[in-house]
């Protein structure tokens, strides 16, 4: 079986209505292990986009983003693997490329990450769009990713500052007349919201587009989750302007493209499909 007969019509329609699905035992071991050898290599060597999320405060935990051109394992694993072919078939495309990876390493105690959609701070919006997330290490239970399905249909929130215990301070840049409606504060309402709880091993993927609200994936004492995400798009995705600043900064992107272009620039290497 192909990894593009994998994605059946079942999941891609799953895909569209909830906003996520979670592909199982996708990645194999030797596929598990470049991911892992291109983490430590990027925590050894971090891009100019490093940091730390609640930096001196207990519970922190690093990102780092955009160091597909510094690592190969990532070049490998988007090139080579099964990944892009899945993706593609999923999001129902002819072409797809890709918009940019990102890793987070969560040690034992790390807190939970704030109820977010990562639409506000992205340059780019359309159906044809998602993140596949990759644990290299087992995540379940109170240590799970959560995403509230069917959220990516709107409406559109706010973008928030991660530097407080709620994660709600206003985003960089915003106007008051720009801002959109503040995060709604699901965990103090979580009956009201079709929450799924992404249990995952490694070999698992979570798929989701950059519009679902999602958060959690705290780590108890004693454990570690390192994640790669990888974010791809499709043949609808449009560039568009966000309030405030956007990440990543893909700089000069807003001299090339103006609002409803199709997103295309040598930032985004085309990875299936005719040119």
């Amino acid at each position: 079986m192909t990894a593009k007969t994998q994605i059946t019509s079942a999941l891609a329609q799953e895909y569209r209505e909830n906003g996520v699905v979670i592909l199982r035992n996708a990645l194999s071991r030797e596929w598990l292990n470049l991911v892992e050898t291109g983490i430590k290599r990027n925590l050894k060597s971090p891009g100019p986009f490093a940091g730390t999320y609640y930096e001196g405060q207990p519970g922190a935990f690093f990102d780092d983003y955009c160091n597909y051109d510094s690592i190969v394992e990532y070049r490998m694993l988007v090139q080579h693997s099964p990944l892009a072919d899945m993706m593609q078939a999923l999001l129902e495309t002819e072409r797809l490329w890709l918009f940019y990876e990102q890793i987070f390493i969560k040690d034992g105690g790390g807190r939970r990450t704030p109820w977010h959609q990562d639409s506000p701070y992205f340059n780019a919006e359309g159906q044809q769009f998602c993140s596949a997330w990759i644990s290299v290490d087992p995540a379940a239970g109170e240590d799970a990713f959560e995403i509230v399905a069917g959220s990516h249909r709107g409406p559109l929130y706010s973008g928030a500052v991660w530097e407080t215990d709620n994660g709600a301070a206003v985003w960089h840049g915003e106007t008051a007349t720009e801002r959109l409606p503040e995060i709604p504060k699901v965990d103090e309402e979580r009956d009201k919201w079709n929450i799924i709880s992404c249990d995952v091993e490694p070999g698992d993927i979570v798929v989701f587009h950059p519009s679902v609200l999602h958060g959690g994936g705290g780590v108890r004492k004693g454990g570690r989750r390192r994640t790669l995400a990888i974010r791809f798009f499709g043949d609808d995705v449009r560039y568009v302007k966000r309030p405030g600043q956007v990440l990543p900064p893909f700089y000069g992107l807003a001299e090339a493209l103006k609002p409803g272009d199709p997103l295309r620039h040598p930032y985004f290497p085309q990875l299936k499909g005719p040119a």
